[in-house]
């Protein structure tokens, strides 16, 4: 009977320690059961990242100041403007904006013979330059140029011809001498004289006479601008023609 008492207590805890084992295996079974559909699980979506603030925008540059207007081009003829010829004298004047070439002039009084076939430039109704030859006996061609006695002559026949034709403009009227100078005209020895009328209908009329010395001849270049609302103006442009003669090329 103890025998048989100890072999069932024996099949007891055999019993006991397999159904631990067991119960052990089946937990781990289970475990791991779960790991493997944890595992398969899909994975949860992930949320995007925030975007990012944008760049702050550049100020935009500062508009540029606009360049400053350039000076107006000089009222006077410009050197590579159109040219006008003069067969008489072998000269050439320049023709600005605003200046024609005139057949005949009505301008002041020429005496016969005075600028015969010269060439007549005009501005207008009342300005006019005319350019022709010289009195050769009033202004010798010989001595040179650079004799006194000729030089006394340039400056006296200027003289008398801004006179002279001052009185043919309004007879027996006032003048004023505005300017007796020795400015070169085409690199010549020149003398200019510049006189304008005070009182009488023709009131503030200029009359301008250039002599110069060139190569055979004597040059007598005649500028008038009657009166106007611009004849400062007109007086100025006829001045800028005259200085703008050049000799032809040989």
């Amino acid at each position: 009977m103890a025998v048989c008492a100890s072999v069932l207590a024996l099949a007891g805890l055999v019993a006991v320690v397999a159904g631990a084992v067991g119960a052990d295996r089946a937990t781990s079974l289970r475990l791991a059961a779960e790991d493997v559909a944890v595992a398969q699980e899909p994975a949860a979506p992930t949320a995007p990242p925030e975007p990012a603030d944008p760049p702050e925008a550049a100020d935009p540059p500062e508009p540029a100041d606009p360049p400053e207007p350039e000076d107006p081009a000089p009222s006077g003829p410009a050197p590579d403007g159109p040219r006008v010829p003069d067969a008489v004298t072998a000269t050439t004047l320049a023709l600005p904006a605003g200046w024609r070439v005139a057949p005949a002039q009505d301008v002041v009084e020429v005496p016969p013979g005075r600028f015969e076939g010269a060439t007549i430039l005009q501005r207008g109704a009342g300005t006019v330059v005319l350019v022709g030859l010289a009195d050769p006996q009033r202004v010798p061609v010989e001595p040179p140029v650079a004799d006194p006695a000729r030089t006394t002559a340039l400056d006296a026949e200027a003289r008398r011809l801004a006179d002279a034709y001052a009185d043919l403009l309004a007879p027996g009227a006032e003048t004023a001498d505005l300017t007796d100078n020795d400015v070169s005209v085409a690199d010549l020895p020149t003398r200019t004289s510049v006189r304008r009328v005070e009182g009488g209908e023709l009131d503030g009329a200029l009359v301008r006479v250039s002599t110069i010395a060139a190569p055979g001849r004597t040059l007598a270049v005649l500028a008038v601008a009657r009166p106007s609302p611009t004849v400062g103006a007109d007086g100025e442009a006829a001045d800028a023609v005259v200085r703008s003669l050049r000799l032809d090329p040989a």
